[in-house]
Order: C-alpha cells, then sequence, then structure tokens
C-alpha cells in the first residue's frame, strides 16, 4: 500500500514538474528548423484503463506530418516518448548525437524516446507523411517538440525525477 501511495505522489510530481517546465518552453516551436513540413493533430485522448494512477495525468496524441520533397526538421527533443510509422513515402531519421542514419519507408516504424536529439528528411522526390504516436502530460497543449536549448533544463528535471523514483541509485 505505501508503495502504491509512493507511485502515486511521483507520478503526481512528474505530472506537477512537467507543467512547471511547460511553462518555460516557448509557446511555438520556432527555434526548431522547418521547411516544407506541415503537421495535424487527428487524435488525442486521455490515458484511461486499468492503470489507475495514470488515468487522467497522461494522454495519448497521433498526429500526422506531411514531409514535401526535400521537406525537412530539425534537430528537436519530445516532451513525452512514442511510436513513428511512415504511412506513405520514405524518411531518412538522423540521430543528432551520432551521426546514424535510418531509411524507413511505407508501413515502418520507429521509436523516439524524447531525451534523444532527432532530425528528419524527405530525400525522396515523392511526398511522404508520418504518423507520431506519443504519449505527453494531460496538461499539454500545442508542440511536443522541444529545442535543444532546452536540453539543460530537461536533463535537469529527469535526474531529479529519477532521485524521486529510485532512490538508492
Amino acid at each position: 500500500m505505501a508503495r502504491r501511495l509512493l507511485l502515486i505522489a511521483v507520478l503526481g510530481l512528474l505530472v506537477v514538474e512537467t507543467v512547471r517546465l511547460d511553462g518555460q518552453m516557448p509557446a511555438s516551436h520556432s527555434a526548431i528548423e522547418m521547411s516544407g513540413v506541415s503537421a495535424a493533430m487527428k487524435f488525442e485522448a486521455a490515458v484511461e484503463g486499468f492503470l489507475k494512477p495514470l488515468n487522467g495525468k497522461f494522454k495519448l496524441r497521433a498526429t500526422e506530418v506531411d514531409f514535401e520533397p526535400g521537406g525537412a526538421l530539425g534537430n528537436h527533443y519530445h516532451v513525452g516518448p512514442g511510436m513513428r510509422r511512415v504511412l506513405a513515402g520514405e524518411l531518412t531519421v538522423v540521430d543528432a548525437e551520432t551521426g546514424r542514419e535510418q531509411q524507413v519507408g511505407a508501413g515502418e516504424y520507429f521509436y523516439e524516446s524524447g531525451e534523444k536529439s532527432f532530425r528528419v528528411y524527405n530525400g525522396g522526390t515523392q511526398p511522404a507523411k508520418l504518423l507520431v504516436m506519443e504519449l505527453l502530460p494531460a496538461t499539454l497543449q500545442g508542440s511536443a517538440m522541444v529545442p535543444l536549448a532546452h536540453r539543460s533544463e530537461l536533463e535537469e528535471e529527469g535526474k531529479r525525477l529519477q532521485k524521486l523514483l529510485c532512490p538508492t541509485e
């Protein structure tokens, strides 16, 4: 029972801290380089179900992102983790830290943890469409992308939350 209460308290702190951190982030993602890219949120729903401590504190979001030929989305982080699926065309996903490139074609998936910076571009001659599915704080409004300039704030919050979740590490 004590463990359950601790989990609920920690999740509550996570949400409060994410909201606090969101308040420090710019409302737009204008610091992230973008060209030939447009996005449209298609679905958003609060988390509900058997994982009661998460209910109402997080939401799932699906966004479709269109990349024109030559379109690019510069290096960025995300507030939360998520799966990505290329619906049409082919995209190149570049890990900004290692430079490793991954070609992802229609019907294929990749994962973004949020804490690693990626850039994505369409090097082909045909348009490409990406479905972004992500887990986010329920209070987050607008874009879940975070400019690179805010990594240190994200890291500090992560360290603090890790101490709360795993006090022996």
